[in-house]
């Protein structure tokens, strides 16, 4: 089935796919270097991605394969070894009966489709994808295989352990994780990954493996590795290859009956801080938070749980606001991304020289325009807080509450003034995350009436609703990546007199039900669009 490249070109021109002078520059191109023509147009940008495969399955005479038919079981990855993946580029991507279903980007060697039929003794069928399709694909029938290496990982050469870690932190970043759990048993060591903020059981390890594991995690990020008593916290970096891209690791080992738990986080670098516009805000509701960032003075809060997205909001906010006329100051426990043109102040409780109130005790002599304070975890530091906005700059921070009016009770009963909150508040967002439904699969849905009952909605008014099946992009899961949901409370001259005179939350939500769209409506919204299910809401939004 091979194919000569000019050829190809010649067919796309005749399609009107492509000009002369395109192919011309294409074929150029191509001759520096190794690569396909096909792949020199997709890089160039000469033609898309699914034009492209759509052209080549009429000219290879290959059928278009949906991904929403990819079913990799064991059974199949056991038929086709991975050497064959990586040096031919095949790729299983179903079994069904006597029939095994092989994906590729382009032409194969029918020689090679010849071997694999006696192989596996099977029909063998040559299909298409998309590049993109066969990228995720190749993910995981190689993460398979790195899991099964790492499981088998001896001790009995030098740098097995170092082998072993780069393996696991390999297979947390190529599935997108955020944290990396390493637990001991009482036969084994349980590897679990927090994945679209859900922890998933990947792997259990011989326990024998786990005591020179931690050791090698301790050098690595500065602790104390004869310290087994009392709770340690480190950091490193790790690059999986030499030009690969690296990672900031925050780690934290904790004494347990079993043995030392170890949880590493997983920090994106500067260049993967989202825009605002990226965070799924509505429009009119990114707009209203604009606004609010772009005042001079006073104080806006970001408001939710540990773990729903209040940090990497702010520094999405702190993105905006960066130019090189503000002065923009930061103390946080810990600094979670270092960003350029800002200066950011790292707490040390342990000292206690360096706490959030001694911080920002020093940051408004320091000649500040915007003050971002990572946690308002005391009185003090509201306090502190306040009086910074009160008096000329711009204070961002976080606060533990359900909802946004809630923030104002939560500052009074840290012993903050209310006539002080009110002067001093612009704003209150508060967020959550749900997970999104996979692209490849969504489906629509019904949703059972018990979980419409308990958003508050009718069967009849319930309309479409979607969900994902499960498939191979998503590891069987239907959700893939997450987004947030969100409400801002803005707090103008009425509302002002209202907290001063010592209004309770659920009379300030009255007050701005009508003018406010709260968390609850944004995650319906979501729902009804496709971008979420009614479970995620539900979920995240559930407070009893």
């Amino acid at each position: 089935m091979a194919i000569a490249r000019s050829r190809l070109g010649e067919f796309l021109v005749a399609e009107g796919a492509l000009r002369p002078e395109e192919l011309a520059a294409a074929v150029r191109m191509q001759r520096g270097g190794n690569k396909k023509l096909e792949e020199v147009l997709l890089e160039q940008g000469f033609l898309p991605e699914d034009r492209l495969t759509e052209l080549l399955s009429r000219f290879l005479g290959l059928p278009l394969f949906s991904p929403d038919r990819v079913l990799l079981t064991p059974e199949l990855l056991q038929l086709v070894p991975p050497a064959l993946v990586r040096r031919y580029e095949l790729y299983p991507v179903r079994l069904e009966g006597n029939d095994l279903y092989l994906a590729c980007r382009g032409e194969i060697n029918s020689a090679v489709l010849d071997n694999l039929r006696r192989l596996t003794g099977k029909n063998v069928r040559a299909v298409l994808m998309r590049p993109s399709e066969l990228e995720e694909i190749r993910r995981h029938i190689l993460q398979e295989e790195e899991g099964e290496a790492a499981a088998t990982v001896e001790l009995a050469e030098g740098g097995s352990v170092a082998q072993l870690l780069d393996s696991l932190l390999l297979r947390a970043m190529n599935l997108g994780a955020s944290d990396l759990h390493l637990e001991p048993e009482v036969d084994h060591l349980k590897v679990r990954l927090r994945i679209d903020g859900i922890l998933r059981a990947v792997e259990q390890l011989p326990l024998h493996l786990f005591p020179p594991l931690v050791s090698r995690i301790k050098v690595l990020g500065g602790m104390n590795i004869a310290e087994k008593r009392a709770p340690q916290d480190g950091g490193f970096s790790f690059r999986p290859s030499e030009n690969g891209r690296s990672i900031n690791l925050r780690v934290s080992v904790l004494p347990s009956v079993r043995g030392e738990k170890v949880v590493m986080r997983l920090l994106p670098s500067q260049d993967k801080i989202m825009e605002l516009k990226d965070l799924g805000m509505a429009t009119e509701l990114r707009e209203d938070f604009q606004r609010l960032l772009s005042l001079p003075h006073g104080l806006i809060l970001v408001t939710g749980p540990t773990g729903s997205g209040k940090t990497f909001t702010l520094y999405a906010a702190l993105k905006h606001l960066r130019r090189p006329e503000v002065n923009i100051i930061t103390v946080e426990d810990p600094v979670e991304l270092q960003m350029d043109g800002i200066t950011q102040v790292q707490v040390d409780y342990a000292s206690k020289k360096l706490t959030f109130s001694s911080a920002l005790r020093s940051i408004v002599r320091q000649d500040p325009d915007i003050i971002m304070v990572g946690e308002i975890r005391d009185g003090e530091t509201a306090q502190l807080s306040l009086q910074a906005a009160l008096t000329g700059h711009l204070v961002l921070s976080t606060l533990h509450t359900n909802d946004a009016v809630s923030a104002v009770e939560r500052l009074a009963d840290m012993g903050c003034e209310r006539y002080l909150v009110a002067a001093a508040l612009r704003g209150v967002l508060a967020q959550r995350l749900v997970r999104t439904i996979c692209p490849r699969c969504r489906t629509q849905f019904k949703p059972p009436l018990a979980e419409l009952l308990a958003l508050g909605l009718g069967e009849e008014e319930a309309g479409e609703f979607y969900a994902g099946r499960g498939c191979v992009y998503c590891h069987q899961t239907g959700y893939r990546g997450r987004t947030g949901l969100f409400e801002l409370l803005v707090v103008d001259e009425e509302l002002q007199k209202r907290i001063a005179a010592g209004a309770d939350a659920m009379t300030l939500k009255e007050l701005v039900k009508g003018r406010m769209r709260f968390m609850l409506d944004d995650g319906l919204d979501k729902a009804r669009r496709g971008i979420t299910t009614l479970s995620e809401v539900l979920r995240v939004t559930m407070t009893f």
